[in-house]
């Protein structure tokens, strides 16, 4: 295991378990536990977790949940979003959906490129705002779990655009397809597919064979999938199953 790659795993396991100990991190991994230290300090600095005596917890571990998504994975999610702003073409109506990879994309989208950009988080509405696009930021309740706007005024704000291209997000993704944490989320993530032409999920590694309540999509929904990691065996087989084009291992 590469050490970019053991950092990661350490990084998997202290956010999973709420906190973990030396000891118990070194006999997982399969290392000394001198190893675990060097790493904790690195990743304490990079602010990925917070160290304890004698091991480390989630660096906020009473944060929002999407507070907490978007401290974790960071290099992994830049990664995925530096190759999926080559999606995007001139002239094409762009919508964003949620969530903390997106935000990283919105953040890489060139002054340069003209599009007319849509999306329902506020803060990828601010970062495109502030390179000199004009943005269409949908109405609807603001939920603050996601940032993000959801509910009946949303879906009829995406109704009103056609999207050449969109940018979708998701909490978990199996053999299935993918599936949202929440009711009003799914909602308005299907109402995007279905005013969209062209669909690429953006997904880092955490996600995968993950399944919440409220399925919103399936293969069949997507075009592109765009990863940080390896794509796990029976999401590879779905993929492909009905011609999705897999662009993996961005963080490499």
């Amino acid at each position: 295991m590469l050490p970019k790659q053991r950092k990661q795993r350490i990084a998997d396991l202290v956010e999973d378990r709420g906190g973990c100990s030396v000891d118990e991190l070194a006999e997982k991994i399969g290392v000394s536990s001198a190893t675990i230290r060097r790493d904790l300090s690195d990743l304490e600095e990079r602010k990925l977790i917070e160290r304890t005596h004698g091991g480390a917890t989630p660096v906020i571990s009473h944060a929002k949940p999407y507070e907490k998504r978007k401290v974790y994975h960071v290099d992994q999610k830049r990664s995925i979003a530096e190759r999926a702003v080559e999606e995007i073409r001139e002239d094409q109506v762009v919508a964003f959906d949620s969530g903390s990879t997106l935000l990283e994309l919105a953040k890489r989208v060139p002054k340069s490129l003209p599009i007319t950009p849509m999306t329902r988080m506020p803060s990828v509405a601010y970062e495109l705002a502030e390179r000199d696009h004009e943005v269409y930021l949908t109405g609807g309740t603001y939920q603050k779990e996601g940032h993000s706007c959801v509910g009946p005024w949303a879906d009829e704000h995406v109704k009103q655009m056609n999207a050449d291209l969109l940018f979708l997000g998701t909490d978990g993704i199996d053999e299935e397809g993918m599936t949202a944490q929440d009711i009003q989320q799914a909602q308005v993530k299907r109402t995007m597919i279905d005013n969209a032409r062209r669909v690429v999920l953006t997904v880092d590694h955490s996600k995968f064979d993950k399944r919440h309540a409220f399925q919103f999509g399936s293969y069949s929904s997507i075009d592109v999938l765009i990863t940080d990691s390896t794509v796990p065996k029976a999401v590879r087989e779905g993929a492909m199953s009905t011609g999705v084009h897999i662009i993996e291992d961005t963080y490499s």
